[in-house]
């Protein structure tokens, strides 16, 4: 529309100004942000009908994402040719090259972990356009000396933006991060050298939030450095803060990726240390910006929930306990929400306590009546019946392959009945496998009947028409025979038929032929 507006400018003999093709690549900026939404929307979708037979018909992940690039490559060209004759008319200024650095780091990159190579040599190649236009932005001020293409903080956040936006499952995200602290220390260089002169690079929130975000994103890749740095920038934005620089308060978003940061590298007490941080700050303030949510207490206990163990749960269990406190006395920010419950269960999970799969299943029970009550965004799914089928697994509670099939049965039957839900997928059925193969003690009797439970969701998991057997699944069960099959001979046969089939089915592996 506002290039046929364009047209209808020229045809009428008016000139279009740098106003004008500033809008234009504006525009394109946008379209950039609802293509890349109605990608975002489509995955979305994708996941919560998954487990529907009937989506299968649709395009898949890739195709989508393909489009999406597609699309995405055109709007990139068209924004390149209008900044290209912005440039022969000497009108492109500030705002034509930020919009354009813009609209290149908005590009969107596949994160499939098959094609991981690939993805990062994508996801590089746009930020190197991004670095391209800034540069260029950068060689015709210096060239020119006019003021006019100056870079300023705008410039800077949208090129330090384009590599914090880039996914977390791509690989060399410390590099990418390495580089936008590079940036960020470029530009407080420049605003040293002349406060005065050089306002215009002045660093702001954005510039250390989004520093920050690409070190919190490091982190997912086990790099323990990444998450001190990530909290080293934080307090730098603190003392700077308190030091009466306002344009740089740290707000939730950004304690909330250094809690993320910790998070992924199994550091729960600093993740905590930082919510506490958040806290005593909110208090002391009653800022709301400040204020934890749901998303920084669901954070930590997830923290907990990764690394496991008595303590961990505990610490979960009362952060819950404290949400659930602040929320009954009115705090609508701290509701717990399905991904809380589930980060706990998973804690408890793998804490060891006694009876931690009961108390487990019973806030799922609870989840169940307060659904059912109204509050539907609280209503269970897989992850969390799964996170619970996975807690008696790992529990030492008599008959626990009874409740993990019975947990089963109540998904099949509630996902028959119409609760898509809950229906069960590969990793449920796999953790009733895994809860009978851990019920190797017991007499004959009791070991024979997990050994059915263990064969039956064997079974089930091939006969299903929605989920697949994984290469889990095989070692599962191969561990089921080598713990409750009593007879040599039979165990042996067992494995050999388990071991054609998980061939037939193209799932050998390494893991696979340990167990034989």
């Amino acid at each position: 529309n506002a290039e046929r507006l364009i047209q209808r400018m020229m045809q009428k003999g008016l000139t279009p100004n740098d106003i004008t093709y500033n809008t234009l690549l504006r525009c394109i900026s946008k379209d950039m942000d609802l293509v890349g939404r109605e990608n975002l929307n489509n995955q979305s979708k994708r996941r919560d009908n998954r487990s529907n037979p009937k989506t299968e018909s649709k395009p898949s992940a890739s195709v989508s994402t393909r489009t999406t690039q597609t699309h995405q490559n055109l709007l990139v060209q068209k924004a390149e040719s209008i900044l290209s004759k912005m440039e022969d008319l000497q009108i492109a200024n500030t705002i034509s090259y930020n919009t354009m650095i813009s609209i290149l780091s908005k590009q969107q990159h596949p994160t499939s972990h098959n094609s991981n190579n690939n993805n990062k040599n994508q996801a590089e190649e746009s930020v190197r356009q991004a670095e391209a236009c800034f540069h260029r932005m950068l060689s015709l001020s210096t060239a020119t000396s006019d003021e006019r293409i100056q870079p300023d903080t705008c410039s800077f956040n949208s090129l330090i933006g384009a590599y914090a936006k880039i996914g977390a499952s791509i690989p060399g995200a410390k590099e990418r991060a390495i580089r936008a602290e590079d940036l960020l220390r470029q530009m407080e260089n420049l605003y040293r050298e002349n406060p005065e002169g050089n306002k215009s690079v002045k660093p702001d929130v954005v510039s250390y939030s989004s520093v920050v975000s690409a070190y919190a994103k490091a982190s997912m890749w086990g790099e323990e450095g990444c998450a001190l740095k990530a909290l080293e920038i934080l307090k730098m934005m603190e003392e700077l803060y308190e030091g009466g620089e306002e344009g740089v308060k740290p707000n939730k978003r950004t304690y909330t990726a250094v809690i993320n940061a910790f998070a992924r590298t199994g550091q729960p007490e600093n993740a905590e240390m930082i919510l506490s941080n958040m806290k005593r700050r909110y208090e002391l303030s009653r800022d709301v910006s400040l204020k934890p949510d749901t998303i920084c207490f669901t954070s930590t206990i997830d923290a907990y929930a990764k690394k496991g163990g008595e303590e961990a749960a505990e610490r979960a269990e009362n952060l819950l306990h404290e949400m659930e406190n602040l929320y009954n006395m009115g705090d609508k920010d701290v509701k717990p929400n399905t991904r809380t419950y589930s980060a706990v269960i998973t804690a408890m999970g793998k804490s060891g306590l006694p009876r931690a799969a009961e108390k487990a299943e019973q806030i799922l029970d609870e989840m169940e009546y307060i659904s059912s009550c109204g509050s539907k965004d609280l209503a269970p799914n897989t992850i969390l019946y799964n996170a619970v089928i996975d807690a008696y697994a790992r529990s030492t509670t008599i008959g626990k392959c009874n409740r993990a099939e019975l947990l089963l049965e109540r998904m099949i039957e509630e996902s028959n009945n119409g609760n898509m839900a809950i229906r069960p997928d590969t990793i449920t059925f796999n953790s009733v496998i895994n809860a009978a193969a851990r019920s190797s003690f017991g007499d004959y009797d009791v070991r024979k009947e997990a050994y059915m439970i263990g064969l039956n969701a064997f079974k089930s998991l091939h006969r299903s028409d929605y989920c697949q057997p994984s290469s889990i699944t095989y070692v599962l069960f191969l561990r089921v025979l080598e713990n409750l099959m009593e007879s040599e001979e039979s165990r042996d046969y067992m494995a050999g038929k388990v071991f054609e089939l998980c061939r037939k089915h193209n799932l050998v592996n390494d893991a696979v032929v340990s167990q034989l």
